[in-house]
């Protein structure tokens, strides 16, 4: 059954209003979008002389830990998680469309924007490098290596690129595909690496000698662009190796792993990459562009996949025919990114729209449950989220940043409700 995840949206100065010392009544609003063209306006009045907040009748507003706050509307829940550093402050301004961290050594970040440049920050998000023009087209994807040493690009210029972090330079191009290269899956220690294309391709390079070991096309339909892809390892015996080719010199670290694409036609198809075989096809339910998944890192037989018509959908790997939950986000506005971390899936929709959802243990389902009735709104200023890199933290569920057009960056930090 189709779930629904009422929107809200909070003034993005709110917290200020809270804040400030107050002689008469002042107030902010939060608004819920109750259907496509039905928004309900709540107002939040905060009473003069620090003497609390009063948000209407049967309703009620509170801070229930550090930047974040619960709001009882009508009868439904909402939360609101505040930034914790406008990273933005300290950059130059730029249109962000890739964001990875590494921990290695030490933390740093990187950024990509749609005019093709790259950022190498430090921890407090100081520009350690820039490497101007990186690509001629939109960075559509950063990665780290596990080493922290280097970092591989892609973009709308069909060309994925390998970077010393330490210097800028270039060592290795990795040229074959005939349209935008859409996402990046490091194997490994990163001899070999998985990318996505709008060509219908998923190659798999060897980065030593940036040569195409396999190309993975669909069945059913080989130019069916490639969106997003997710790597996982093998759980369960349906997802073992079908056979057991003559292992290339040129493959490490590919026997049972596997990549899950999401395709424009809105079909979603997994490959065993060390067999080369396409081993499960998931139907295109909502009959449009599947934009972005991710894998339950938790239980890799669980997906999330966002669609262009607004929809989240949850699929089992072991039963393909449909999903096991369907929620609606933003009826007709596309998914943009959806991300799994800390036990919670990130999706973000259109402008302002950026929630945390939480994915719940529930024994009676034997599923993860994801918690769409009390959402997670991150605020920012109507802001497009363009993607989601999570910090972690041995003593918390850490933190996440998240980069967008007109020089967005900002960290969360994820509290617990």
């Amino acid at each position: 059954m189709r779930k629904i995840i009422t929107v809200a949206h909070i003034q993005y100065d709110f917290e200020a209003v809270l804040e400030e010392e107050h002689e008469y009544n002042d107030e902010f609003y939060v608004n819920v979008d109750k259907n496509l063209n039905e928004i309900k306006e709540h107002k939040i009045v905060v009473l003069a002389n620090s003497k609390g907040v009063d948000a209407g009748e049967g309703n009620a507003f509170e801070k229930i830990d550090f930047h974040l706050y619960k709001a009882r509307l009508d009868g439904h829940d909402f939360l609101f998680n505040t930034i914790k550093r406008d990273c933005s402050k300290v950059l130059k301004s730029a249109d962000y469309t890739a964001v990875d961290t590494t921990e290695i050594q030490m933390r740093r970040f990187t950024l990509g924007t749609t005019e093709g440049d790259i950022k190498v920050l430090d921890s407090n998000f100081n520009l350690e490098r820039e490497i101007s023009q990186a690509h001629v087209g939109e960075i559509t994807k950063l990665k780290f290596f596990p080493s922290g040493e280097a970092l591989i690009s892609s973009s709308q210029d069909m060309q994925l690129k390998i970077w010393s972090v330490r210097d800028g330079v270039n060592p290795r191009t990795l040229i074959g595909h005939k349209a935008t290269v859409t996402d990046i899956a490091i194997i490994d220690r990163g001899r070999n690496v998985l990318s996505a294309s709008l060509d219908g391709t998923i190659r798999l390079w060897e980065c030593g000698t940036a040569t195409t070991i396999h190309t993975f096309n669909r069945k059913e339909n080989p130019y069916d662009g490639v969106n997003s892809i997710a790597l996982f390892a093998e759980t369960e015996k349906q997802f073992s190796d079908i056979s057991t080719p003559k292992k290339d010199n040129l493959e490490f670290g590919t026997h049972g792993k596997h990549v899950i694409a999401g395709h424009v036609s809105g079909v979603i198809t997994v490959y065993n990459v060390f067999s080369k075989e396409q081993t499960i096809q998931l139907p295109s339910k909502f009959t449009c562009s599947c934009n972005t998944l991710a894998v339950d890192m938790n239980n890799a037989n669980y997906v999330y996949a966002g669609y262009e018509n607004g929809m989240l959908a949850q699929w089992d790997l072991r039963s393909p025919e449909c999903p096991v939950d369907e929620f609606l986000i933003n009826e007709g506005t596309p998914i943009t990114n959806v991300y799994f971390a800390a036990g919670a899936l990130f999706v973000s929709s259109g402008l302002d729209t950026s929630i945390k959802l939480d994915i719940i243990s529930d024994p009676k389902s034997e599923r993860p449950v994801v918690g769409f009735e009390t959402p997670t709104f991150l605020v920012s200023n109507d802001d497009e989220v363009s993607q989601f890199c999570h910090l972690p933290h041995n003593e918390s569920r850490g933190e996440v940043i998240e980069v967008g057009k007109y020089n967005f960056c900002a960290l969360y930090n994820l509290s617990n409700p």
